[in-house]
């Protein structure tokens, strides 16, 4: 009897040993299938640097590359609902984040979105647009805290933003359940609900142009070949990358606040990637874009190494459609 009692441990330890073993496995295994998964993502991915932040309970939502400084900024909120904060990073992994307020206290919105020109950051938060001088950001350092101002309203949401250095591209996320928005239009697609607005830098109160979008947005990229790309995700499913012609957007009937709207109805390319990607920007001739799914909120994305900002060469797909 006292023999068999000794045994028990052991026994528990090997069951415990096979346990993790069958766990490392599967993971392991799944880290190889994501490849043939998702073939027509990883076949234009490259890593550019490490997704900072991701251990601290900060939890990223947009991405923007300063090209004269060479710097990524990150933009997001906390898990514990401290200040949200801008990362700054670089291809070297030298980073360091300040600390967002407003009026003296913290500024916990979930700043979706963030854009940056050669003079300023542009943050999309809850129908508003933030700005900031960029060098008060790039001369800070670690934990320094910076005021977000009064904010510019908009006609959407504001879920996130983009520049092409002389228009700013605000949009809103939808997806029909927790997250509802109200600009309805029939199209090829089916119906669109949410939008994307023209703003002159300049005047971001008088909308320039207006385009229909498709739901669960959660980044946009005018590129300089005059593409549009948008990259959707909710949850646990896969995020769809969208490549749309902005010469085949449809001029519709309808205007909004003085603006006529467009719809980006014809996709001429979607290809999937890993789940809950977000922001996007251009950089180096691609897109970057990056994933909260690793972040201490998610942790799973920890395990399939989704802890990158990463650049996608979309142009290598639409090469090979074109030919």
């Amino acid at each position: 009897m006292k023999k068999n009692l000794k045994a028990i441990p052991k026994v528990l330890l090997i069951i415990l040993i096979v346990i993790i073993g069958l766990v490392v496995t599967v993971i392991g295994g799944l880290n190889l299938a994501k490849f043939a998964i998702y073939y027509n993502y990883y076949s234009i991915e490259s890593s550019v640097c490490k997704n900072p932040g991701l251990s601290d309970g900060f939890v990223c939502q947009g991405i923007a590359f300063a090209d004269e400084n060479n710097k990524f900024l990150v933009s997001g909120y906390m898990k514990d609902n401290s200040n949200s904060r801008i990362y700054v990073t670089d291809e070297d992994n030298n980073s360091y984040y300040v600390l967002l307020t407003k009026d003296g206290k913290s500024f916990t919105g979930h700043v979706g979105g963030i854009a940056t020109t050669y003079e300023y950051v542009y943050l999309a938060n809850d129908n508003k647009i933030y700005t900031i001088e960029l060098e008060k950001i790039l001369s800070s350092s670690e934990g320094d805290s910076i005021d977000v101002g009064d904010g510019i309203e908009v006609n959407n949401q504001a879920s996130f933003v983009y520049t092409d250095e002389k228009h700013l591209y605000v949009g809103e996320f939808h997806n029909g359940n927790k997250y509802v928005t109200d600009h309805p239009y029939e199209t090829k697609e089916g119906m669109h609900y949410a939008i994307v607005t023209k703003y002159n830098l300049s005047d971001l109160t008088k909308p320039l142009m207006v385009y229909s979008i498709r739901d669960k947005v959660q980044g946009i990229c005018f590129t300089p070949d005059g593409k549009v790309i948008m990259s959707t995700s909710y949850g646990l499913t896969n995020t769809v990358y969208y490549v749309y012609d902005e010469n085949l957007a449809t001029k519709s009937e309808y205007t909004l606040d003085g603006a006529d709207v467009y719809y980006l109805e014809d996709c001429i390319y979607k290809f999937n990637g890993p789940a809950m990607g977000e922001d996007l920007d251009f950089y180096n001739g691609k897109i970057i874009t990056l994933t909260e799914s690793a972040s201490d909120k998610y942790l799973f994305g920890k395990l399939f190494f989704a802890n990158k900002i990463v650049s996608l060469d979309y142009k290598k797909k639409l090469e090979k459609i074109e030919e």
